[in-house]
């Protein structure tokens, strides 16, 4: 009997529930984010439901009151509006200009006198991607063993602004104590970009290809990493005098070969002569 009790108990505590809850991982602060609550009620009726931005309501819909829908703005988030049906409720929120993330939840409850509730909770992080890749700056084509340069990579706005880290050939560059990501200021909606210089010596020794890589990251939960990457060759003097010396050598050859050519010729011509004058 008091399995039985506790059977129908279960049924019972699951006749409403909340099947689908849309929250965006990421919400631009440029436009409106849409948040989206599915619900099945079964033989419940529906006394409201409710929107949450971590402790706070922000919306609200009551069938049996009029209006039906109330809206509540917090600090630094603006309600932009809803709609709700039979099965589900829809808010637009605009995010504010400030990297945050945040749980929105949605609660839906019955009527008495039973008032159940479902409850279900998803978080948003505000971030604006950037665009386009990191841009590298004063990356040559060519250099030499013991040169030094310096290359700037700048990323795209975002927000948070990019992170910038530096590596040659797959290696973590560590800044040096004058080298930090620097910042520019800020752009509507809060986005920014961010820029930082490194500085290459390439050793006495060194030759073959060196792979810059510029990697921009923006610190959210996943991260968000776009790179790019710079191909500089290094020519040793060895390797250039050589290749000179090769060169010299195969015109001096060429020019043997036209010396002995133009020998014969005359030679040739001479024999000639000498026979027809006989």
């Amino acid at each position: 009997m008091k399995l039985l009790s506790l059977i129908t108990l279960c049924a019972i505590t699951s006749a409403h529930e909340i099947t689908q809850l849309k929250v965006p991982l990421y919400a631009d602060p440029r436009r409106p984010a849409v948040l989206s609550c599915h619900f099945q009620m079964e033989d419940q009726k529906l006394h409201s439901v409710k929107w949450y931005r971590d402790m706070n309501e922000i919306f609200r819909y009551n069938p049996s009151q009029k209006p039906p829908i109330r809206l509540f703005n917090v600090t630094d988030i603006m309600v932009q509006g809803g709609e709700c049906q039979a099965d589900s409720c829809m808010v637009k929120v605009m995010p504010p200009p400030v990297a945050t993330r945040a749980a929105y939840t949605c609660e839906v409850s019955t009527e008495g006198p039973k008032f159940q509730i479902a409850r279900q909770t998803k978080h948003m992080t505000v971030v604006a991607m950037p665009d386009l890749d990191p841009v590298i700056i004063g990356a040559p084509k060519v250099l030499k063993p013991g040169e030094q340069i310096f290359l700037n990579c700048t990323s795209d706005y975002s927000l948070p602004p990019s992170d910038i880290n530096w590596y040659i050939d797959n290696e973590l560059q560590k800044p040096e104590q004058w080298q930090r990501t620097e910042l520019s200021a800020i752009q509507p909606g809060g986005l920014r970009r961010s820029w930082r210089v490194l500085r290459v010596r390439v050793p006495p020794t060194a030759s073959g290809a060196l792979r810059v890589r510029c990697e921009a990251i923006l610190l959210v939960e996943p991260p968000v990493v776009r790179d790019t990457i710079a191909i500089i060759t290094v020519h040793s003097r060895t390797q250039l005098s050589k290749y000179v010396s090769n060169n010299r050598g195969v015109n001096c050859v060429k020019l043997g070969v036209s010396s002995v050519i133009l020998v014969a010729i005359t030679w040739t011509f001479t024999q000639i002569s000498r026979f027809t004058s006989l």
